[in-house]
C-alpha cells in the first residue's frame, strides 16, 4: 500500500485520535501521526482517557486505544462499542501475544490489533490500511445501489432461468452494464450448468449467518463469465435442508449492489415469502408463463402478490413458449392477468440448443424470434445513448452539455 493512494492531509476531514498507556508508546504514535495526520490528538492514561475523550465529542475516523497490561483487553476495548460510530477505524495495542485473541478481535470489527513494544513500520502500516478502509466505506455508503431485476415463474418449466440468464448477459454485453446473475434455487437451479459454469460451495451457510456475507465471501462465491457478467448459483447436496433466512439474503443483495450496476435475481415461485423484502426493493419484475390456464391463474397471483410489495416497480408478464395451438389463446390471458403482457416470445429450437453447449443464446441465435424478443425487453431497462450521424456529429447540443 502506498501513502499517495490515501489523502490524509488536515483538510481531508480525517481525524486520528491516540490514546496511549505510557509515554514511550506516546512518542512513537506522534512520529507516525505527525507526517500522516499533523492534526492528530495523541494523549495518555489509555482506555479510561480514551472512554472520556468519547463521552465529550464525536468518535474519531480512526481511533487508536493502547489498553496496556490488561489479560481481557477485547473485553475492555468493547466497553467503547457504543461511543464509537459503525465507520471508525479501532487499531488496538496490548501485550497480550495470543492468535486467537488477534483473532477475536477481527472478528469484533477491530481493524487491527498490535502487540507491544511496537515498531514505527507496523504501527503505519496499520493505521494506513485502517484508513483505506474508512475511505471504502465512506465510499460505499455515499454511491449509488445497483438495481434489482427479478425474475420469477409462474409455473415450472416455463423458462423464467433461460430468460433470466439470457436477459442478464444482453444487459451485461450488450448494454455494456456491470451485471451479476443470482440464482436462488440453490439445488436444482440450472444457470451455471447453461453458462458452463461451476459454482461455488458454500452459500448456504452464509446465507444463514448474514455475517458472513462481506467482500471475502463474494470474492469466493462469484464466477466470472466476461468482465461484465458474474454469476452467483449453488448446487447443494440433495440430502440437506436448502432453506435460508430473509435476513441472509437481504444482506447478500445489498453487497451485491454496491459492486453491480444491475442485480438479475431468478427466484423460485415458491421462495417469494422469504425473499419479500428483495421484490420490494426490484425495480423491474418479470413474472413469466406459458398459455396454460394454471399458468394464467398463477400469474394473476404472483402479480398481485409482488403489486402488494411494490407499487413503483414495472411489473410486467412476458409469455414464453408461445406458438402452435396449445393453451388457452393469448388475447384471453391477457385479459385474464392484471399486469401488461409486454412479450410474447416463441419456441426456438436453436435457443434451446444454446444451453447445451454453455452459450448464451444471443452467441447461437441472436437473430431468433426469442433472441430478439428478449433484446427488446432488455433494451427498455437500459438504453444505450443514441448516436449521432452527420458532420456535426462531434458537437454536443446544449440541453447535452448543461447535463
Amino acid at each position: 500500500m502506498t501513502v499517495a493512494a490515501i489523502d490524509t492531509r488536515r483538510e481531508s476531514g480525517v481525524v486520528l485520535a491516540a490514546f496511549a498507556a505510557d509515554s514511550m508508546t506516546a512518542k512513537m504514535i506522534e512520529q507516525v501521526a505527525s507526517y500522516h495526520w499533523p492534526g492528530a490528538t495523541v494523549v495518555e492514561g489509555g482506555l479510561h482517557a480514551a472512554a472520556a475523550y468519547l463521552d465529550s465529542t464525536r468518535a474519531p475516523d480512526l481511533l487508536v486505544v493502547d489498553l496496556g497490561n490488561s489479560e481481557q483487553p477485547l473485553e475492555e476495548l468493547l466497553t467503547l462499542a457504543d461511543s464509537c460510530e459503525p465507520s471508525t477505524q479501532v487499531v488496538a495495542l496490548g501485550t497480550v501475544n495470543d492468535l486467537g485473541l488477534y483473532k477475536q478481535f477481527v472478528a469484533a470489527g477491530v481493524a487491527d490489533y498490535l502487540v507491544k513494544p511496537l515498531a514505527a513500520e507496523d504501527l503505519e502500516t496499520a493505521l494506513l490500511a485502517a484508513a483505506f478502509r474508512e475511505k471504502q466505506a465512506i465510499e460505499a455508503v455515499d454511491a449509488p445501489l445497483g438495481k434489482i431485476v427479478v425474475t420469477i415463474g409462474a409455473r415450472g418449466g416455463v423458462g423464467a432461468t433461460t430468460i433470466a440468464t439470457n436477459g442478464a448477459w444482453m444487459l451485461a454485453e450488450e448494454q455494456n452494464q456491470k451485471v451479476v446473475l443470482v440464482d436462488l434455487d440453490l439445488q436444482f437451479g440450472s444457470t451455471a450448468l447453461s453458462l458452463d459454469l461451476v459454482p461455488a460451495g458454500g452459500m448456504i451457510e452464509t446465507l444463514r449467518n448474514p455475517d458472513r456475507v462481506d467482500g471475502l465471501f463474494l470474492a469466493s462465491a462469484l464466477v466470472p463469465k466476461t468482465a461484465n457478467f458474474s454469476l452467483l448459483a449453488a448446487e447443494e447436496d440433495l440430502a440437506r435442508d436448502a432453506s435460508y433466512s430473509s435476513a441472509g439474503i437481504e444482506r447478500l443483495i445489498e453487497e451485491l449492489r454496491r459492486s453491480f450496476g444491475w442485480v438479475w435475481i431468478d427466484i423460485p415461485r415458491t421462495l417469494c415469502h422469504v425473499n419479500a423484502n428483495v421484490i420490494s426493493d426490484a425495480s423491474h419484475i418479470y413474472v413469466v408463463s406459458d398459455l396454460s390456464l394454471a399458468g394464467m391463474r398463477d400469474t394473476m397471483r404472483v402479480s398481485n402478490y409482488c403489486d402488494g410489495l411494490n407499487r413503483d416497480a414495472e411489473i410486467a408478464v412476458i409469455l414464453n413458449r408461445t406458438g402452435g395451438a396449445k393453451g388457452i389463446p393469448a388475447a384471453q390471458f391477457t385479459k385474464g392477468v392484471p399486469k401488461p403482457v409486454i412479450a410474447r416470445l416463441p419456441e426456438d429450437p436453436k435457443a434451446g440448443n444454446a444451453a447445451t453447449t454453455g452459450k448464451p443464446v444471443a452467441q447461437i441465435a441472436g437473430r431468433g424470434k426469442f433472441a430478439v424478443g428478449l433484446r427488446k425487453i432488455v433494451q427498455a431497462i437500459a438504453p444505450l445513448p443514441k448516436k449521432r450521424h452527420g458532420l456535426l456529429a462531434f458537437r454536443k447540443t446544449d440541453a447535452e452539455a448543461e447535463a
